[in-house]
């Protein structure tokens, strides 16, 4: 951690002595501020002493908000405070900020903003818009190792849109084929993008599509508990007896749920082995 504070104040410092740099704004150009060395050491120490407190706490921000009365065009600084407050579950006073680092860095945060949406705030539809500008804008890309297609159907699948989520995670699927076309496909598609291609296909009735989807998912994770769940349902959906073991099996590894970064802060979409949930607690 300490590691990556200071690889983002070598960022920050190379970005804050930036000469010059126009930025589109309001159909006018807009000259950035040029900082002193002054004003550049004191935005430094005012991000090292951020750094400092918890992420939650009062003082973060309050020393983040001393650094942006420097430098207010700083998107970098705008998404540190809006972090701070999307980890603490208080995303209404988040969205102003991260909206302001989208604001003077669209190519760097628009994409973010749509992932924090999605995951975080669970604002499926404004994840959509803003994954869908990012797409027509900068093209196909990836954000937090997945692609854009890839969050657009989870939005679609937390509207139950299922048709639309499969479309979408039909082409990450596609697009991961061709940028990792040395790989096998179970591993060329991330194992979550099998999965929720498995749960696109179960809640349309396609269960044997699915139950391919979800082995594909288990050779590269296996146990992964969720995948092992849904295969059992999608078996027992076809009248095969044997899916009550698979469920049983799922409950048997709880603790190999979806294992992504934020899992820690917000439960992912069809994640059944959650804390919240006291049926998968181990006993």
């Amino acid at each position: 951690m300490k590691r990556y504070f200071i690889l983002l104040l070598v960022i920050a410092s190379c970005n804050l002595s930036n000469k010059k740099e126009d930025v589109a704004k309001d159909d006018k150009k807009v000259e950035k501020k040029v900082l002193s060395a002054s004003d550049s050491i004191r935005v430094r120490g005012y991000v090292e002493k951020s750094f400092q407190n918890p992420m939650h706490s009062l003082e973060y921000q309050q020393y983040l908000d001393s650094a942006l009365t420097i430098v207010p065009e700083s998107a970098w600084l705008w998404q540190l405070k809006a972090m701070g407050l999307y980890k603490s579950r208080k995303y209404q006073l988040g969205e102003p900020f991260l909206e302001k680092a989208v604001e003077y860095a669209p190519e760097k945060y628009l994409d973010y903003s749509g992932f924090m949406r999605c995951i975080f705030s669970k604002d499926y539809i404004g994840s959509i818009s803003e994954f869908m500008r990012a797409k027509k804008e900068f093209g196909d890309g990836y954000v937090m190792d997945h692609t854009y297609n890839f969050y657009i159907g989870l939005d679609y699948l937390q509207l139950n849109e299922f048709s639309k989520a499969k479309e979408f995670l039909l082409l990450s699927k596609e697009q991961q084929f061709k940028d990792f076309s040395d790989d096998p496909p179970q591993e060329a598609c991330h194992y979550l993008d099998w999965y929720y291609l498995g749960i696109a296909d179960f809640e349309l009735g396609n269960y044997q599509e699915a139950i391919t989807s979800f082995d594909m998912s288990l050779k590269v994770y296996e146990n992964f508990a969720e995948a092992l769940y849904f295969k059992g349902k999608g078996m027992t959906k076809l009248g095969n007896e044997e899916g009550a073991e698979w469920e049983k099996k799922a409950f048997e590894n709880a603790e190999n749920t979806i294992n992504e970064d934020n899992v820690i802060y917000e439960i992912y979409p069809y994640q059944v082995f959650h804390k919240l949930n006291e049926s998968a607690r181990p006993k």
